[in-house]
């Protein structure tokens, strides 16, 4: 478990890192297109679509941080009526299956990346297209990595017997 959770957080570190400064860009580029609109009716000509890629990688990746955080959606009315143990098998269950999903959603969106994008189309600043949007499968990937981590803790926790206070509510 030990080095599940030392992956986990270093994960987690590199995922915030990348977010903070991915929104930083976001904001800043987003501040300069509307002051250079203002003043000079000018703008930087690849800003808005760089804007909107940048929404799209801040949006994966803060969902790879709700789900490690347990923001994700998920319904719990059947939870409230089961007791602590019983309870980490079901979040063991249902984070397999929100995994099974996600994998099929990666998947998915790598075949998209590969089949529907021109690897040789750049999108702005000659960086491909097929690079910014592999965010996609990539933040699927991410947040399918958390589930499992989330599901082989419950598992661990309900065979040990440990419950611990999140699964306890």
């Amino acid at each position: 478990m030990r080095i599940l959770h030392a992956v986990d957080r270093t994960l987690t570190a590199i995922v915030n890192a990348a977010l903070v400064l991915i929104f930083a860009v976001m904001l800043t580029l987003a501040a300069t297109q509307v002051f250079l609109r203002d003043l000079f009716h000018t703008g930087i000509y690849w800003g808005d679509v760089a804007a909107r890629y940048l929404v799209i990688w801040v949006g994966f990746l803060g969902a790879f941080l709700a789900t490690r955080g347990g923001k994700h959606f998920h319904i719990d009315v059947l939870t409230r009526f089961l007791n602590p143990r019983a309870r980490l098998w079901f979040n063991a269950f249902s984070d397999l299956f929100a995994s099974v999903v996600c994998l099929l959603l990666t998947l998915a969106s790598a075949t998209f990346v590969r089949e529907a994008l021109d690897p040789e189309s750049t999108v702005f600043l000659g960086i491909p297209e097929t690079a910014l949007a592999m965010i996609v499968p990539v933040g699927f990937g991410l947040i399918m990595a958390q589930f499992v981590i989330k599901m082989i803790e419950s598992i661990v926790n309900a065979m040990r017997g440990t419950v611990e206070k999140k699964a306890a509510q």
